[in-house]
């Protein structure tokens, strides 16, 4: 038995280990009334949730890791969720307004300094077994408004979604409206705004477009020129 499995078996005996240790280690402010902080067998080390408003929920799935990390609500009815066997490390989560929601799949690793905002009731989704590098940015809005000459506002703040497994490289910048499809990789630097349907590509370049096709990625370093067919098909 592996020590994953180890882990599941005894489910029972790691969520009293957990909830014993967040105790010591997890600095909580809930300011309002029907929040909810949901991590009944997560770990979490030096992380600071700071929730202001009413109606908000942290809910951390079972296996869970999260270290050195913040996570701000200012609002009402906003949700941030994290699936199970999810790393995430070195980072920030920051909501503001309300019904926003950011959501970070199932073994989904993002493990340094990667800052996720959503305000105006707008999504981030982030699917399973995704991949983060460091200094990754996603903001859904613009935190303030542009005008036209008559003064109508015309920035409207856009959900930003990445499928599952998609790796993004250091120092990315996704923007509002940004929707990336599977299997495919955000390369290092790119800034990324638009829609990106076709899995299985290589998006990179400021502004972000496709630069390859009919690629995989694994976290395995496998040496260069091998066949393997150990991948997401």
């Amino acid at each position: 038995m592996n020590k994953k499995e180890l882990v599941v078996k005894y489910r029972s005996l790691v969520k009293i280990a957990c909830g014993a240790y967040n105790c010591l280690n997890m600095f909580r402010i809930k300011k309002g009334k029907g929040n909810e902080i949901i991590a009944p067998c997560a770990l979490l080390k030096n992380v600071n949730i700071h929730i202001s408003g009413t109606n908000n929920k942290v809910i951390i799935d079972d296996f869970t890791t999260l270290r050195n990390s913040n996570i701000y609500i200012n609002g009402n009815n906003n949700v941030v969720r994290f699936g199970k066997w999810t790393s995430f490390w070195s980072s920030e989560i920051c909501t503001e307004d309300d019904g926003n929601e950011v959501s970070i799949g199932t073994h989904t690793k993002i493990l340094g300094q990667t800052r996720l905002a959503a305000i105006e009731g707008t999504k981030i989704i982030i699917g399973d077994e995704c991949g983060f590098s460091t200094d990754v940015i996603m903001r859904t809005g613009d935190s303030h408004s542009i005008l036209d000459m008559e003064g109508r506002r015309f920035n409207a703040s856009k959900d930003i979604i990445l499928e599952d497994h998609v790796w993004v490289g250091i120092k990315v910048i996704c923007m509002k409206g940004t929707y990336v499809s599977r299997n495919s990789i955000i390369g290092a630097g790119a800034v990324v705004s638009g829609k990106f349907t076709e899995p299985n590509c290589i998006i990179g370049g400021l502004p972000a477009k496709v630069i390859k096709r009919g690629i995989e990625w694994t976290a395995q370093r496998i040496p260069v020129g091998t066949v393997t067919r150990d991948f997401h098909a």
